[in-house]
């Protein structure tokens, strides 16, 4: 039987896991501050509701994509939130970049009330999220994640399960932090051919057919190109 799916944050970034997951077939009904965000869903046979509670009435999983921990925590455990809605049994995946502590406090208000929570961060940039190539990163129960495991590889490519709930989000910031160390890397080594009067494109290329290339090279630097 297929899973009923509720997905809240239809961003850059949800916008694609979430098409992934309609795409695949699975029934989906979202939410988010701009309804304009899920046209193309809707289109594609998205249910769409008003509210949190809406997305939750009917779900089996629940799956937040937000901008912040703020956020996450107003939508899931504020009034007419998340955890007030889900009904026991059922599974939140937060797959935002998150508060490592706030993600275990908010695990055990869960638990509370009979909702099992999956953190599943995901890494690779918003392009992979909408080809559902994305990496996925899951830390909870093991018994969570194969039940859900279904779900997961509709919306990415390798899905990596990294133990207990804490773990993904630890591995996510360090992702994070190597992406911004390469970006700086990267920015300077465009700049200095530059300042020689070599061609910035001609610099990119070469660097991108050299021992010195990098994702974050290939896909960011791109960026610098185009201003």
């Amino acid at each position: 039987m297929a899973l009923n799916i509720g997905f809240i944050g239809l961003g850059s970034l949800g916008e694609g896991l979430c098409n992934s997951l309609v795409t695949a077939g699975f029934p989906v009904t979202v939410t988010d501050l701009n309804p304009a965000a899920a046209q193309k869903l809707l289109a594609a046979g998205a249910v769409w509701a008003d509210d949190v509670a809406g997305v939750c009435r009917e779900a089996d999983v629940v799956i937040t994509v937000l901008p912040s921990p703020a956020i996450s925590r107003k939508v899931v455990e504020g009034p007419g939130g998340v955890f007030e809605t889900l009904r026991a049994g059922g599974v939140w995946i937060e797959m935002s970049t998150t508060d490592f502590e706030d993600l275990q406090r908010l695990q055990a208000a869960a638990t509370q009330r009979g909702i099992a929570v999956l953190e599943c961060p995901v890494t690779g940039g918003v392009h992979l999220a909408n080809s559902g190539q994305i990496t996925v990163l899951v830390g909870g129960e093991e018994a969570v994640f194969q039940r859900v495991e279904p779900l997961l590889a509709a919306m990415g490519g390798q899905i990596i399960y990294m133990g207990k709930l804490g773990n993904a989000s630890v591995v996510k910031v360090v992702t994070n932090m190597l992406a911004f160390i390469h970006l700086v890397a990267a920015g300077e080594a465009m700049m200095v051919p530059a300042k020689y009067g070599v061609d910035p494109d001609a610099t990119y290329r070469a660097i991108r057919a050299s021992s010195g290339n990098s994702f974050v090279h290939e896909t960011e630097s791109q960026l610098i190109l185009s201003g």
